[in-house]
């Protein structure tokens, strides 16, 4: 478990290795297969696409005033490299409660220009869209919310559309998610009756990720950011239960002086500049087949995060 970066929390610990044998499963899945290097970017200049993606398998349920629909409407803001000389990796990402994809739209943004598609559901619900927010309400379908923007924009891909036509590489897929979001991504990737297989990277930023599903250790990378002063996570909390449960290939990375929502939003925020260029080489180590070099770099050598 990476075990140059991993410091132990003693006693919390051993009263969480419980969690890692309910948790774990006696047959993983296999690993996604390996992956030829391909260059990497930065500073791209990046368009933006807005299309609505809707399955006509699943209905929305009715909530406050909203009486419900026979199907799911996921209005979807796709952020790419304009210059189009892809395939290029695909990050598929979920926003938080109350909030919508812009939210989070210049690291979204700065993930794009460093040579990804990055496609962003506005999720029905949560986002406060058409009603709400809620977190409790039709939560399960999230997933399947993830999943089928992942193949609405492999479709659009492969279908010859006017902006991501032969622009998104199939084989090269991350999850990502902030908050609640980071809950669904987590889940794409590694709970069982939940996971995308065609996921090889999963990026989860403030959000403990314990409590929710049954966990497979998969052959699937993790990258979990946790703030240290997050207003709605227990930083203790979440870092134990990360050091009992995960198994290989996962870093745990600590955001020393974040909150909740700045350090991964906020431009401002002294500590964004670090976490994209972590979050950026991460996905180039699993989706580009680059050296780890960079990414381990980012963290051992910023006084804002910490390896934990």
């Amino acid at each position: 478990m990476a075990a140059r970066h991993r410091a132990r929390l003693g006693a919390t610990v051993a009263a969480l290795v419980l969690v890692a044998a309910i948790g774990g499963t006696a047959c993983a899945p296999a690993a996604p297969p390996p992956i030829d290097p391909v260059p990497t970017a930065r500073d791209l200049p990046v368009a933006v696409a807005e299309r609505d993606f809707v399955d006509g398998s699943r209905s929305t349920p009715a909530y406050e005033d909203f009486p419900g629909a026979d199907d799911r409407t996921l209005p979807t803001t796709i952020w790419y490299p304009a210059d189009r000389t892809g395939p290029y990796p695909l990050v598929v990402f979920a926003h938080g409660f109350g909030v919508d994809p812009w939210f989070a739209g210049a690291l979204l943004e700065r993930i794009a220009a460093s040579g990804y598609v990055v496609a962003a559901p506005t999720l029905p619900l949560l986002s406060g869209w058409p009603a709400g927010p809620t977190d409790s309400v039709d939560w399960e379908e999230k997933y399947t919310d993830l999943q089928f923007v992942t193949s609405s924009v492999l479709d659009l891909s492969a279908s010859g559309d006017p902006d991501l036509g032969g622009q998104v590489d199939g084989s090269r897929i991350a999850v990502m998610g902030h908050s609640d979001g980071a809950l669904l991504a987590f889940g794409d990737g590694f709970e069982a009756g939940r996971t995308d297989d065609r996921v090889r990277a999963v990026v989860a930023l403030a959000a403990g990720l314990g409590g929710s599903g049954e966990y497979e250790s998969n052959g699937h990378a993790l990258l979990h950011m946790v703030s240290e002063f997050d207003e709605y996570n227990d930083f203790g909390a979440a870092v134990a239960w990360d050091h009992a449960v995960l198994g290989d290939p996962s870093w745990t990375v600590a955001v020393w002086g974040g909150r909740h929502a700045p350090p991964y939003t906020d431009p401002d925020d002294p500590r964004f500049d670090d976490v994209v260029a972590t979050i950026v080489d991460f996905l180039d180590f699993q989706l580009k087949a680059q050296s780890d070099a960079p990414f381990l770099g980012d963290v051992d050598g910023s006084p804002n995060l910490g390896f934990v």
